[in-house]
């Protein structure tokens, strides 16, 4: 008798975490404790200009973020413990994210769909925020943090791709980057993402092929956000 063996979706997540060079090495050294490898770990700077502490909870200095791909509830355990691990529950100690991932799997005559992860936050009650990418030419960075504040941001990350030569690519958060791009990377509420990417699509002259690429992606849970004064929203 021939044995058939379906294979079972479990659903993925990323958690990421922006951290100091000092909180980072903290961070491998407890993922590897806890079994955990294979992270992804890119530089980047923080953009936020102001002495307070704003969206981001760090100043402008070098950054180093990590992403870890894990089933969902082994990433919910993990974010827990690297906010208390890593006092992210303090301003300036780093930020630490997860993200959904959608995970095909081929099979006769089915087709996986796509749980709305959004929708269900919403009946929760949990405040949304999203994970705004902008990529684009190296030296661009600063000029996309500056129209992104102008459009209510207050701060963000800036990423560079560490290439050994010019055909070199990574794969960061499951896109190739090549080495002469930058990426941006914001977090913000999910009540500005139209008027921040809207601002920056016209600013950036994003329909013109060769300007860049954004994108945005929901965020599943988030530890270390500080915002300036919490009791103001940001108007349109």
């Amino acid at each position: 008798m021939e044995m058939q063996m379906e294979t079972q979706d479990i659903e993925h997540q990323i958690l990421t975490l922006i951290l100091s060079d000092t909180q980072c090495h903290k961070c491998i050294h407890i993922a590897r404790e806890k079994g955990i490898c294979g992270g992804i770990i890119t530089l980047g700077r923080g953009t936020v200009k102001s002495s307070a502490l704003h969206l981001l909870g760090i100043k402008s200095q070098k950054r180093e973020i990590i992403s870890f791909l894990l089933e969902k509830e082994k990433a919910k355990e993990m974010l827990d413990y690297f906010t208390t691990e890593l006092q992210l529950h303090k301003p300036g100690h780093g930020i630490a994210f997860t993200t959904s991932v959608v995970m095909t799997i081929c099979r006769p005559g089915k087709t996986q769909e796509i749980g709305n992860t959004e929708q269900a936050m919403k009946e929760e009650g949990m405040r949304m925020y999203k994970k705004l990418t902008v990529v684009v030419d190296r030296g661009m960075g600063e000029d996309v943090m500056e129209i992104a504040r102008k459009a209510g941001v207050r701060g963000g990350t800036i990423m560079h791709g560490r290439a050994a030569g010019a055909e070199y690519t990574q794969k960061i958060f499951g896109m190739e980057i090549e080495p002469e791009k930058e990426l941006v990377l914001i977090l913000i509420p999910d009540e500005l993402v139209d008027k921040v990417a809207d601002t920056l699509y016209q600013e950036l002259h994003l329909e013109e092929p060769g300007k860049g690429i954004l994108f945005v992606e929901p965020v599943v849970d988030v530890r270390g956000l500080f915002e300036s004064n919490p009791q103001n929203k940001a108007s349109d």
